[in-house]
């Protein structure tokens, strides 16, 4: 199991090169002294944000081929591709031309994110599945790691396009071709033989397989319907229930967006060259980058032992008190108050603010996975991606214009808001799904935390319950 997270977070490492290529080489292509490519003011906020347009397709495109050709092989496709527009990418004379292949790279991002979650929440034990699956993040936090430490280099854009893209995809494809295909979609496809083997690989030969797998596919049949086609599990999105979860998790993911985390990464040096920092900028990109990635660790080491509530409920807090303190430094800054003496501020409310926010970004991408059943999953995780895709394609189009509109003080303080309104969310709606199974946090979704049944029969004569798992019962008895 813990090759199949390294290697699903290689994946990611892949998407967080995508995510923080914008930070470092838009300073170069916003120079017009530089006898290259030029972007104007609505080009740079286009290539911020058009690979986010293409995510949403890609999370859809994503989610069908999830359900037919299983998580595993949607990557082995998506990562070649993504090594094809790098390439592209690099060597493209026209600025259009450049836009279409970002929007494209968005595309197979969406191919990644949903598959790699999906696989990685589906062959993971409950027990370590939330420590596990912190390597998705550790991926992508290092993967913009990666690409801010290239972008200090002198090398032009194109170069850093050539040096980033061509090193996370051709290994990662070599691994995913020796991993085994989810168990849980192989039992959706009606491949319990090939499942039980793959559990074999995954858990070992002294594990009990032939147990798990049978409470897989007990759960499986136990739905209303056998949902195996993308048309099943679209239906089935309909009930209430799912519903409930789709809306919660979708009201829970746009918020999370507002906390800053995409526009910060995006315009990271333009935003540290905008506060006139004395420290160098890029520098400075380096150290947020290197802090989200050692957060991310830390979240990894303690995402089981807290819990996902009080982890989510603190790092909101967090952020929001960094925020708003940089935010205050941006007001006293624009109201012509001498800020020589701050310089500091704006990286130390940063570095305080990133291990946190990629707590809150790494949780979400948990519970994406977990609280929806096996057989909606897929589907359902790709609505979740969509919906995520559109507030980052959202915030990353319009920090510019907020900018411009309210000022650096109004942004930051409106994602301070956006963190407090999470942390009210999560205290009074999530319920806790650490150390349950996928199958538990279902039950816990569907029927409750507690379930009160009033069984007649005689005073004392023995009955026998057969509850959901994860749910507790009181019982009381009529005579």
């Amino acid at each position: 199991m813990v090759t199949c997270a390294v290697l699903a977070g290689l994946t990611h490492v892949v998407v967080g090169i995508t995510l923080g290529l914008p930070g470092v080489i838009l300073p170069r292509l916003t120079d017009p002294t530089h006898q290259d490519l030029f972007l104007n003011t609505s080009q740079v906020a286009l290539f911020g944000s058009l690979l986010h347009v293409g995510a949403m397709a890609g999370s859809l495109m994503g989610g069908i081929l999830n359900i037919y050709l299983g998580q595993r092989v949607t990557l082995l496709l998506a990562i070649p591709s993504c090594l094809v527009l790098w390439l592209s990418m690099s060597f493209t004379s026209a600025v259009w031309v450049l836009q279409l292949l970002r929007a494209l790279l968005g595309i197979t991002q969406g191919f990644i994110g949903t598959a790699s979650t999906n696989y990685l929440a589906e062959v993971t034990q409950s027990e370590i599945r939330g420590r596990l699956m912190s390597f998705l993040d550790i991926g992508r936090q290092s993967g913009i790691l990666l690409v801010f430490v290239v972008g200090c280099f002198d090398l032009t854009w194109r170069e850093v396009m050539l040096v980033c893209g061509c090193v996370t995809t051709v290994p990662t494809f070599i691994g995913l071709l020796f991993l085994p295909n989810s168990p849980r979609w192989l039992v959706t496809r009606g491949r319990v033989k090939e499942a039980h083997d793959a559990l074999i690989f995954l858990r070992g030969p002294h594990y009990d397989s032939k147990l798990e797998l049978q409470s897989i596919v007990d759960h499986f049949n136990n739905d209303t319907v056998n949902k195996t086609s993308t048309m099943k599990q679209m239906k089935q999105m309909r009930e209430p229930n799912v519903l409930y979860r789709l809306m919660f998790m979708a009201i829970l993911t746009v918020l999370a967006q507002f906390t800053g985390n995409v526009s910060i990464v995006t315009y990271v040096v333009p935003i540290f060259q905008a506060a006139n920092s004395t420290l160098n900028s890029y520098g400075s990109a380096v150290s947020i980058a290197g802090l989200r990635v050692a957060g991310t660790l830390v979240f990894m080491l303690v995402v089981e032992r807290v819990g996902r509530r009080v982890l989510m409920v603190t790092s909101c807090l967090v952020c929001s008190v960094s925020l708003l303190l940089l935010g205050v430094y941006f007001l006293l800054q624009n109201t012509g108050i001498d800020v020589s003496n701050l310089g500091w501020l704006p990286l130390i409310s940063l570095l305080v603010y990133m291990p946190f926010v990629v707590a809150i970004q790494a949780l979400l991408s948990i519970l994406r996975s977990e609280i929806f059943s096996t057989s909606v999953r897929a589907i359902a995780v790709s609505t979740m991606y969509v919906v995520l895709y559109i507030s980052m394609f959202t915030v990353a189009q319009t920090f510019p214009i907020m900018t411009e509109v309210i000022g650096e003080q109004g942004v930051f303080w409106t994602y301070g808001s956006s963190c407090l309104l999470l942390a009210l969310m999560t205290t009074v709606l999530l319920p806790e799904t650490r150390g349950l199974t996928l199958e538990e946090v279902d039950d816990t979704f569907r029927y409750g935390k507690k379930i009160v049944l009033t069984i007649p029969c005689p005073l004392n004569e023995a009955s026998q319950l057969r509850l959901s798992p994860g749910a507790s019962a009181s019982v009381s008895t009529v005579t």
